[in-house]
């Protein structure tokens, strides 16, 4: 009788190891998705196509990459000024803000020009597909679609579906399954689930947004 009490205790000692050493999955993000985070798309050869918006300096945000010293650019209402929801592209989306572009322009002969070769992207905010930027086509995609696409996220917070890596992130916001808003940017970190910025999983539309400049 003793010896079998024994038996069961070391047996139940051994299931609690297991069971404390269980860790949430850590999701490896697929080659694909990680190239998308690291480089999304050609920003001079988009802003060629486009050959206009209009734009105005961007206040710093502190979170935002800084490669060197210089000024932030915004620009927005890229024409037609409209996109489309979901799988087929069009232009049947009429929306002011429906593409935002934040970049980093260094000091040099190409600053404050629109086309600038030495820009950096800082940050993307969509509210739909632009025809012309079909890598970041994801505003109205279900789930399911979003996950085939970029594989599991690597977080999910306040309604987002997040992807990060290195110090690269896209915030990808679901309502009523499907992607309403997205977006990318690059910080001045090293981005990890424990330090990420509230205002990147926030829009400026949405009543608890607080414009942090």
């Amino acid at each position: 009788m003793k010896r079998k009490i024994i038996i069961l205790l070391f047996a139940f000692l051994f299931l609690f190891t297991i069971l404390i050493g269980q860790e949430k999955p850590n999701y490896e993000l697929t080659t694909n998705t990680k190239n998308l985070l690291k480089q999304p798309f050609n920003l001079y050869s988009f802003k060629k196509k486009k050959k206009q918006s209009n734009s105005g300096g961007s206040n710093k945000t502190n979170y935002y990459f800084k490669p060197s010293e210089g000024v932030y650019w915004h620009f927005m209402l890229f024409p037609p000024v409209s996109g489309y929801i979901g799988k087929i592209p069009a232009t049947d989306i009429h929306l002011e803000d429906g593409l935002e572009i934040t970049t980093f322009q260094p000091k040099d002969k190409y600053q404050n020009q629109y086309l600038n070769p030495n820009e950096t992207l800082i940050q993307v905010v969509e509210r739909y597909n632009d025809i012309d930027l079909p890598e970041l086509a994801f505003v109205g995609l279900d789930t399911t679609e979003i996950k085939k696409k970029l594989g599991p996220s690597s977080e999910q917070k306040k309604d987002c579906f997040i992807y990060f890596d290195g110090n690269n992130i896209l915030a990808l916001h679901i309502r009523k399954g499907k992607v309403n808003w997205l977006k990318y940017t690059r910080l001045n970190l090293v981005v990890s689930k424990d330090n990420i910025p509230d205002e990147l999983l926030m829009d400026k539309f949405d009543e608890s947004y607080i414009d942090p400049n």
